[in-house]
């Protein structure tokens, strides 16, 4: 059972991170100033800067142009694209507990400081955001650096869904807690969901330091007379890079996040401007898909999981049986806006479903990195999760291009459109190039760990 503390540690590791990471698509709603027309905001210049007084409590508000905030929504994705494949050489160098600590003190920090930021300058805000990202790239190598120690292969999914339940109960808080902080203006708005979400970090960092542990032989207190010997070997980036397994990762993750971030970044925008929702109401919108997103991944882990210890289907065929459920019961979802047409009502069906289904990556798509690199799956993890990156700077620019001259309906149903055939492309792909067995440059690694470890026996 001690692997499952380690997964459940993880999944707290997400959720901090999350809430820290997503405050700010809700919180932005209630930082720029309301402007009578809602989609014809003033040109950028250097009085935009100049905070104005918020007439419910003196709270301060913005005068950001839509561009400014799409590029404040993005920015945190410049600095987490970048660091993922650093990230993956640290976490195979100095182990993922390490790495974890660094991270969420450093976020909690970084949590602490925006609204200062805010208050100076939007640029110092921009910036600090891109910092965040690049810390938080850290956590996806670090996290599969820890479970690979940890996981059997009967145990894969089941880790990893219960370590990426924690980005949907992130999602969850995120989404209603920062709803409720950020209209509440006697607790002092939204410059409060900031502290709070730092406090809590602060928190995690001092469980996190004292009772997880790199690996199952230094819980135990044992020393093993063959170290991990990876640390000092070269990581064989050619072979990786030029791997059609780690490509099929690559695209399968870019595809599956770019609609899950299309949904997490410009849907509550899409609910204020089609529908006028106000900020309490998004949170509560938003919130109950993710609370449905982490069911269903550990659902569905726990199923293929079974699935594969009873040998009903292969490693690879489970893998791929997921992915396919997961994008053909997404693309369902967008039925509701053609019957219905977009209302409040036909968005938040589309919501649920594609947040629900989501959910089977769990048992698709993430733990794959396991199957094919093994002790290598926190480096392969970065790595494919750099493309999934890119993800994040390139919906805010696009949608900022979409709805800056018109911001209607038929210019988000290019946005949802576009979202879908993405998700359908790569599920193709996936299933096309995907492997589910140890790839011939971990098999060499673990050999010659092997024979080590006869010399030195």
């Amino acid at each position: 059972m001690k692997q499952y503390f380690v997964s459940v540690a993880c999944c707290f590791v997400n959720i901090i991170s999350y809430c820290t990471r997503l405050n700010i698509n809700i919180a932005i709603l209630e930082m720029v100033r309301k402007n009578d027309s809602t989609f014809t905001l003033a040109p950028y210049n250097e009085s935009n800067f100049n905070s104005i007084t918020n007439r419910h409590n003196q709270i301060p508000t913005y005068d950001w142009d839509k561009m400014t905030q799409q590029t404040l929504l993005g920015a945190f994705y410049y600095g987490y694209t970048v660091m993922q494949i650093p990230g993956g050489i640290l976490a195979v160098k100095l182990g993922g507990k390490c790495i974890i600590t660094f991270v969420i003190i450093s976020m909690s920090l970084i949590s602490a400081l925006s609204p200062w930021a805010a208050s100076v300058h939007v640029g110092l805000l921009i910036t600090l955001r891109i910092l965040d990202g690049v810390i938080k790239g850290m956590v996806i190598p670090a996290v599969f650096t820890l479970l690979s120690k940890w996981a059997n292969v009967g145990e894969r999914s089941i880790m990893v869904s219960i370590v990426f339940a924690g980005k949907a109960f992130g999602g969850v808080i995120a989404s209603y807690t920062s709803g409720l902080i950020c209209s509440s203006y006697k607790i002092g708005g939204w410059p409060m969901s900031f502290y709070i979400y730092s406090m809590f970090g602060a928190v995690l960092a001092i469980l996190w330091i004292t009772f997880v542990s790199e690996s199952p032989a230094e819980q135990d207190e044992y020393i093993s007379n063959t170290p991990n010997q990876n640390k000092s070997r070269a990581i064989p980036l050619y072979d990786i890079f030029t791997s059609k397994p780690v490509w099929a990762i690559a695209v399968a993750k870019f595809s599956t996040t770019f609609a899950y971030n299309f949904f997490l970044i410009e849907v509550p925008t899409f609910f204020s401007n089609m529908f006028g929702v106000n900020v309490n109401k998004i949170g509560l919108l938003t919130s109950l898909p993710s609370c449905i997103a982490a069911v269903t991944g550990l659902l569905s882990a726990a199923v293929a999981d079974y699935i594969i210890k009873q040998k009903y289907l292969s490693i690879l065929k489970t893998r791929h049986l997921f992915v396919v459920l997961g994008v053909v019961l997404s693309v369902v979802g967008f039925i509701p806006l053609v019957v219905t047409g977009y209302n409040v009502l036909a968005v938040e069906i589309l919501y649920i479903v594609f947040f629900a289904v989501h959910g089977f990556n769990s048992a698709s798509v993430f733990p794959n990195a396991m199957d094919i690199a093994d002790e290598y799956a926190g480096f392969v993890a970065g790595a494919t999760h750099t493309f999934a990156s890119c993800t994040g700077i390139i919906i805010p620019i696009v949608t900022g291009l979409l709805i800056k001259e018109q911001n209607s309906l038929e210019r988000w149903t290019v946005l949802f459109s576009l979202t879908g055939g993405i998700n359908l492309l790569g599920m193709v792909y996936f299933v096309m190039f995907s492997e589910a067995e140890q790839q011939v440059w971990s098999e060499q690694k673990n050999n010659e760990d092997e024979r080590i470890g006869l010399i030195n026996k």
